[in-house]
C-alpha cells in the first residue's frame, strides 16, 4: 500500500518477459487504504494487456502468522488460475513460486529502492515515486479566498512557486471564476446556472491537474468563493447545487482590511466585508479549516502565508 514505481517497474519488466500478466492485488479488511480503491490505482497504472484481479479477504500476512501460512496463500492464488512464473523483488517470491509450482523470477530492489511505508510516512518526500493515479489522494491543498483586491491571485501564485522551485506552476490551479466572467459575462446577466457551471468547470480542471501537481496543489478560489459570489450578484444562494464533498484541506482567508483597488474588472469596494463575512460563515457551518490572513501591510500577510503553510506541510510530511 499504495502501488508506486518500484512496483511499476516489477510489472512492466514482467509484461516483457511472458504472454500474459496478473497483478494481484491482496487486501485486508484492517488496512488504512481501501483496497477497492487501491484496484483503481493499479488499473490506471499499469497497460491494456495487464489483467489486475483482487483478492480481499483476512489472510495473515507473515508466515509465522499462521502455520498454514503457505497453504493458505497457495489456495487463494490458484482460485485465479495456473502460473508459469512469479516476480518479485523480495525474496519470499521463491518460495512462493515453489509452492505455486512455477519459476521464480526475484528482481531485487536497487533499481529504485522504495518502499509504501515510507510512502504512507512522509509523501511529499516520496513524490517522485508516486504514480498520478495515486497522487491526489496524498497530495493536500491550499485554497485561498477572500474578497476583491485582496491578494489572492498574487499570493497563490507565489505560494506555488515557493513550493515548486522549477518555476512551473504545474501546482496552481488559477481562478476559473475570472476567465468565465472575462470571456462570458463581461459583469453583467449572471444567472443560478451560470454559478453552477462556473464551479463544475473550475473542480472539473484541479481534479484534471492534481495527478501532475506535487504534494501541495494551491488554489485561487474554490465552490465557496463561488457561492459567495452567487449570494453577492443573486442575493441568495442555490445551496443543494454545489459539490461540497471535497474541500480543501487548508483555507486562507483573505481580510480586507488591505486598500481597495480597481483594476477595470472587479465588481466593488462595497461587497468586501459583505463578502468575507459570508466566507467565514460558511467555514464554521461546514466545519473547514481556516486562517485569517489580515493587517494591512502586504508583506507581512505573505510572511504569514509562508509559516502557516510550512507549518501544514511540515506536519503532513511527517504524518
Amino acid at each position: 500500500m499504495p502501488i508506486h514505481n518500484g512496483h511499476l517497474f516489477i510489472i512492466e519488466t514482467a509484461s516483457k518477459l511472458v504472454d500474459e500478466l496478473t497483478v494481484l492485488v491482496c487486501s485486508t479488511e484492517h488496512e488504512p487504504i481501501d483496497g477497492i480503491l487501491r484496484a483503481q490505482w493499479v488499473k490506471e497504472s499499469v497497460n491494456e494487456n495487464v489483467v489486475v484481479q483482487e483478492l480481499h479477504e483476512d489472510m495473515p500476512q507473515l508466515p509465522e502468522d499462521d502455520p498454514n501460512f503457505w497453504d493458505i496463500w497457495k489456495n487463494a492464488i490458484n482460485r485465479f488460475g495456473t502460473f508459469d512464473k512469479v516476480f518479485g523483488g523480495e525474496d519470499y517470491v521463491i518460495r512462493l513460486a515453489k509452492e505455486l509450482e512455477a519459476a521464480p523470477v526475484q528482481l531485487g530492489r536497487t533499481s529504485i529502492d522504495i518502499s509504501a511505508t515510507m510512502i504512507r510516512n512522509s509523501p511529499g518526500n516520496c513524490w517522485n515515486h508516486i504514480p498520478p493515479a495515486v497522487r491526489p489522494y496524498f497530495q493536500k491543498r491550499v485554497t485561498f479566498l477572500g474578497p476583491e483586491s485582496t491578494g489572492k491571485s498574487t499570493f497563490s501564485e507565489k505560494l506555488a512557486n515557493r513550493y515548486n522551485p522549477t518555476g512551473y506552476f504545474s501546482n496552481l490551479m488559477t481562478e476559473y471564476g475570472r476567465i468565465f466572467d472575462s470571456t462570458l459575462k463581461q459583469g453583467k446577466d449572471w444567472s443560478q446556472q451560470d454559478f453552477q457551471t462556473l464551479s463544475n468547470t473550475h473542480i472539473a480542471m484541479r481534479e484534471a491537474l492534481a495527478p501532475h501537481a506535487g504534494p501541495l496543489l494551491v488554489e485561487d478560489t474554490d465552490v465557496i468563493q463561488t457561492m459567495a459570489w452567487e449570494n453577492a450578484l443573486m442575493g441568495d444562494v442555490s445551496w443543494e447545487s454545489y459539490n461540497l464533498e471535497r474541500l480543501s484541506d487548508l483555507y486562507l482567508l483573505l481580510s480586507p482590511d488591505v486598500p481597495w483597488v480597481d483594476d477595470g474588472t472587479r465588481y466593488g469596494e462595497q461587497f468586501r466585508l459583505p463578502m468575507f463575512n459570508f466566507l467565514k460563515r460558511q467555514f464554521e457551518r461546514l466545519g473547514q479549516q481556516f486562517v485569517v490572513i489580515d493587517g494591512p501591510n502586504w508583506k507581512a500577510r505573505e510572511e504569514r502565508i509562508y509559516a502557516t503553510v510550512d507549518r501544514f506541510m511540515a506536519q503532513t510530511n511527517n504524518h
